[in-house]
């Protein structure tokens, strides 16, 4: 009997020693050891000159385990001295360490890394710091429109760090640290079982200062005639690369317009409004049916499919040559041009300048637009498309299409990307901006010389810069309300008022689109020649200055 028992015995330790040494290791080593992640550094979002747009800084994320806490009522306010807790939080830690339910609770979340080394180093029981990691933008809320949004986790969720976020996130690791008596951790027991992989940097077009030109002056605007918001947009007229992307709404709590962290550029559309009679008249200059001095005998009023369309000021019937129904805006004389062309060619030439699909941006959320096909253009929008009513455009797609025409009739499509930098360092350019011929050079240069006539001696006198020339075109259009109706709830016109134009006219470099979303209706700026042709010549200086522009000695401004 005894020597059988010893037999059991031996069995059973050479089994301890072989067959079973894994799977009781594992269960010891979890008495005592605990694995955890290590997060990946998460790439640094650049400008184009180098300048830190958004980055990731060590932080801390303390949690309890309640049923772990020694002496809760001391250790609840020990925590509540280090991290500034709220008295709603206490009560909540108080109740969790009473009732003990939970093996984990989360007190705070990215605090300052050197606040958590401090609670680290009191090595309470049941108390647990670790690493991790905070967003942090060094200019404020400079260029966040564009930037997005990462989660308490670190995860992309709106902007460009959704968009890129397998680029910048890079790949985790593990750690395992040993576990004493009462759940603190053995000091220098921490060993990195597999080493996390930074994320990629990205370098973005924008240039800091002029998105902070842009913000700024666009807060001041949208403040000083007390719209609901606004837009820039600044893009290189060869590359399509965006320096400045600005968007600013007022806040719907404080009533104080701010920088968004949506990039209404880019997902909002509005009927764009005279903006887009430069496309009208562009493709009737290439299909050859007009010329700048081509005469229209153009009515003050007309109808057209049942309904009565006015000129955008009154007039009896007036001769038009093309050029002076860009120059003063007119309507009527706009659908003149149009039914020269052909609805059908004018449609086609709308989609060719981008209009009704998204760009090859593909920015998160972005809108394409709205723009019918033209067998489902009902009555009058058959012609009011000509003049930008009746359909919508992101204020994107329309600095596009009007740079179209700076850049000598070939659309190029925008860019907020220029690199992606590797963890190793390697750069990989991002490949260049699509780009197709809609007009021709001719067409799209004649356009360009209209259009200086439009700053010179027509609406945008107001966006005119001493000895510089400039090409733009304003644009006045109502905004369509919640009530299907162009009138808000008081009974008083909703407007969107813009102003595109480029510089220097006579060898564009860069092209800006400008726009207020609702300026008192009531208001002398609610035009786009008085809202928005101001604030292109306000930014048009710093522009210049941070791009190095030169007009050519040649170069004419408005004054001679």
């Amino acid at each position: 009997m005894l020597s059988l028992l010893l037999v059991v015995v031996i069995g059973r330790v050479v089994m301890i020693k072989t067959t079973d040494a894994q799977t009781l290791r594992s269960a010891g080593a979890q008495q005592w050891e605990r694995a955890t992640k290590v997060i990946a550094q998460r790439g640094t979002i650049f400008d184009r000159n180098g300048n830190e747009l958004a980055m990731s800084v060590p932080a801390a994320a303390i949690s309890i385990n309640p049923k772990l806490i020694e002496n809760a009522p001391a250790t609840v306010q020990l925590l509540d001295d280090l991290l500034g807790l709220s008295d709603e939080k206490v009560d909540e830690l108080l109740d969790e360490v009473t009732t003990a339910d939970r093996g984990f609770v989360y007190v705070a979340r990215q605090v300052d890394d050197s606040v958590g080394d401090q609670i680290a180093a009191l090595n309470r029981p049941g108390v647990n710091v670790d690493a991790e990691t905070r967003r942090e933008m060094p200019g404020g809320d400079t260029a966040q429109t564009v930037l997005g949004r990462t989660n308490i986790d670190g995860d992309g969720i709106a902007g460009l760090e959704l968009q890129y976020d397998d680029v910048l996130a890079g790949t985790g690791g593990a750690m395992t640290r040993e576990i004493a008596p009462g759940g603190r951790t053995v000091p220098g027991s921490e060993v990195v079982v597999e080493k996390p992989v930074a994320g990629d940097d990205l370098v973005l077009t924008i240039d800091r200062s002029i998105q902070f030109a842009t913000e700024q002056v666009l807060i001041d605007r949208v403040t000083e005639i007390n719209a609901r918001g606004g837009f820039i947009v600044v893009m290189d007229t060869d590359t399509g690369e965006i320096y400045g992307n600005a968007s600013v709404r007022r806040d719907a709590d404080t009533g104080e317009p701010h920088v968004t962290s949506g990039n209404f550029v880019a997902v909002d559309s509005y009927e764009p409004g005279s903006v887009a009679k430069v496309i009208t008249i562009a493709g009737a200059l290439n299909e050859g049916v007009v010329t700048p001095d081509t005469a229209f005998e153009v009515p003050g009023w007309k109808e057209y499919y049942d309904v009565v369309l006015r000129d955008a000021h009154p007039h009896g019937l007036e001769a038009m040559s093309v050029t002076d129904i860009l120059v003063e805006s007119s309507n009527l004389g706009t659908i003149a041009v149009q039914q020269e062309m052909g609805a059908d060619v004018h449609y086609d030439y709308m989609k060719a300048f981008g209009l009704g699909e998204v760009t090859d941006l593909e920015f998160p959320g972005e809108s394409p637009g709205i723009f019918k096909p033209i067998d489902e253009l009902w009555g009058s929008e058959r012609v009011t498309v000509a003049y930008g009513q009746g359909m919508s455009s992101t204020p994107l797609q329309m600095v596009s299409a009007i740079n179209t025409i700076a850049n000598d009739g070939v659309y190029v499509a925008p860019k907020l990307v220029r690199e992606v930098v590797g963890s190793d360092g390697t750069t990989s350019e991002v490949e260049p901006s699509a780009t197709r011929r809609v007009v021709s050079e001719q067409a799209a240069r004649e356009t360009a010389a209209m259009m200086k006539d439009v700053v010179c001696s027509g609406t945008a006198s107001r966006a005119a810069v001493d000895g510089l020339p400039i090409a733009g075109k304003t644009g006045t259009a109502f905004k369509a309300a919640d009530n299907g109706t162009y009138y808000d709830e008081s009974g008083n016109r909703i407007y969107y008022a813009s102003f595109a134009g480029f510089y220097p006219a006579d060898d564009p470099q860069v092209t800006v689109l400008v726009a207020l979303d609702e300026p008192q209706a009531g208001s002398d700026d609610r035009f786009g020649g008085t809202a928005a042709a101001p604030v292109f010549a306000d930014l048009t200086p710093t522009i210049i200055h941070e791009l190095g522009i030169q007009p050519a000695e040649t170069s004419e401004g408005c004054e001679s």
